[in-house]
């Protein structure tokens, strides 16, 4: 029997159930593909978007620089971690602007300022226009082009605080010696050229002498800064004036700045010492005090009978004679002797005998020193002398000597080039007294050499080492953080921000896209098979 065409018969049924079946199942795969597919793209432009925004408020930085210009070092990273005040950083200038100037240390500055921010979450920064944002600069004072405001509002013995530093463009580098030592030489440091000559702005006096950079000196001048506005117990050290002071003290200003320390000025002739003042230093007045300007000093070591005040007083070759003065060294059982110290071993002077070079350094000293056989130069010292204060709690500790043949001259002779002894013996070219019952000390030096601009900046002698140990044991500072200076020369691998774009959205979407346009092809390919 023949089925009837067009009938349902029961194999056709069968066969129609099984085609159903197998469409069915194709479709459900497909649709369980395309669903697959669907939801892992969704999940690789979610995961993009959350990491992209994650590294966007904690971002991700690899130095891939050769020299590491970009890195911080380890002890700075170690102060900066610690940080628990926020810190607001103003850099005055367009970001742009500023990184293109001076480029590449300006460059590696802002990087390096990004990390510290990286690192700490307390600390912040921002770019300001100054033609765009005249407001926020007139707030600060008197800051110019590219000049980097820190500050920090902080709260001490319950009094709000807002604590800044400023720092130039110009003390981001380091210049080679023969600029500083042509400046100096002039009467002038890069400060006060720019102050003089360029209206204060170092921008344009990086213009001018850019040719003489050196290195580096970013790390070293934010790290300072934060020392300088963080510290939760700062210190600060007056210089007084107004006596004709025969100390070229200006670099050391600098090194004690650079170090956390806040340094100012005052003329002694004018006005009394601010009360806030830990340390007050003469810098070798050429002429003697006034008995006004003596007394302001006095009340100042007293404090009011709290004590716990410091000074340090350089000598000077060429100073006149200072009675005034010596009456208050006296009292802390020190003074300035007769005669210039020399010395007669060839191996312990520099070309002169009166350029001479102490390497017996006082253990008070030494133990806290980085070198532990230090040389320090000194040039044309008066020796420093004990007497009797009658104060039983003074403790006085020689800060270093020279070698047992040193001897004193006439100053006059010297100066005649002859040489007329004066006595024969050990001469102690600094001295420390510590009254014990006042908490207060007086270091004093027999000459202002030891820490002017060119003996300071000598890295074969260790001048530097030993006033900041000096300055740190008297105030209880903790000791400064040393910034090795980075040469940057070699162009790094960077990117523009318009690159840094490119590549966020070519992750967040375009390689999704990509793979979403290979699945569905894929997909599709499969279903005609």
């Amino acid at each position: 029997m023949v089925a009837e065409k067009g009938k349902n018969t029961p194999e056709k049924a069968e066969k129609t159930k099984k085609a159903k079946s197998g469409l069915g199942r194709r479709l459900g795969h497909s649709a369980l593909s395309l669903t697959l597919t669907v939801v892992v793209i969704a999940a690789v432009v979610l995961v993009n978007i959350v990491v992209t925004m994650f590294f966007d408020k904690y971002p991700l930085s690899v130095d891939m620089t050769g020299d590491k210009r970009y890195t911080i070092s380890e002890k700075s990273l170690e102060y900066v971690r610690k940080i628990d005040t926020d810190v607001q950083v103003t850099v005055f200038a367009d970001e742009k602007t500023f990184e293109n100037f001076n480029y590449p240390y300006n460059k590696q500055a802002a990087e390096l300022l990004k990390n510290y921010c990286r690192e700490n979450h307390h600390i912040t920064y921002r770019f300001v226009d100054m033609e765009k944002n005249p407001d926020i600069a007139r707030s600060y004072g008197e800051v110019k082009e590219m000049d980097i405001v820190f500050e920090t509002k902080s709260q001490i013995d319950g009094k709000q605080l807002n604590r800044t530093r400023k720092i130039g463009v110009s003390d981001l580098v380091n210049f080679q010696d023969r600029l500083v030592e042509g400046l100096s030489n002039s009467g002038f440091t890069i400060e006060s050229y720019a102050r003089r000559n360029l209206d204060g702005s170092q921008a344009q006096f990086l213009q001018y002498f850019s040719q003489y950079i050196e290195s580096s000196n970013a790390e070293g001048a934010f790290t300072s800064a934060l020392m300088t506005v963080t510290d939760p117990k700062p210190v600060y050290i007056t210089f007084l004036t107004g006596r004709s002071e025969l100390g070229e003290l200006s670099y050391f200003k600098t090194l004690l700045e650079a170090n956390g320390y806040n340094v100012g000025e005052v003329d002694i002739t004018k006005e009394d010492i601010p009360e806030n003042t830990d340390v007050a230093v003469i810098g070798a007045p050429q002429t003697d005090y006034m008995q006004a300007d003596a007394d302001k000093v006095e009340r100042f070591m007293d404090n009011g009978g709290k004590g716990h005040k410091h000074l340090v007083f350089f000598s000077h070759a060429a100073q006149a004679e200072t009675p005034i003065l010596n009456r208050i060294l006296n009292k802390y059982g020190l003074a300035v002797g007769e005669g210039i110290v020399c010395e007669n071993r060839q191996d312990m002077y520099y070309n002169q005998p009166y350029y001479t070079i102490a390497g017996e350094v006082s253990e008070y000293l030494l133990s806290d020193m980085e070198s532990k056989k230090p040389e320090l130069l000194i040039a044309q010292s008066r020796p420093v002398e004990n007497v009797d204060a009658g104060n039983s709690s003074l403790d006085i500790y020689k800060l270093f000597s020279s070698s047992d043949s040193g001897f004193t001259a006439e100053t006059n002779a010297l100066v005649n080039g002859e040489t007329k002894v004066l006595k024969n013996a050990k001469q102690c070219y600094a001295a420390l007294s510590i009254d014990q019952s006042a908490g207060s000390s007086v270091a004093v030096f027999g000459t202002s050499s030891v820490a002017e601009d060119q003996f300071v900046a000598y890295g074969q002698y260790a001048n530097k080492d030993m006033l900041l140990t000096l300055f740190n044991k008297m105030t209880g500072k903790t000791p400064e953080i040393k910034i090795e200076p980075k040469i940057i020369a070699a162009k790094g691998f960077e990117i523009s921000q318009a690159q840094k774009n490119v590549l966020k959205w070519t992750f967040i979407f375009v390689l999704p896209l990509i793979v979403a346009v290979f699945g569905i092809v894929i997909t599709v390919r499969r279903k005609r098979r």
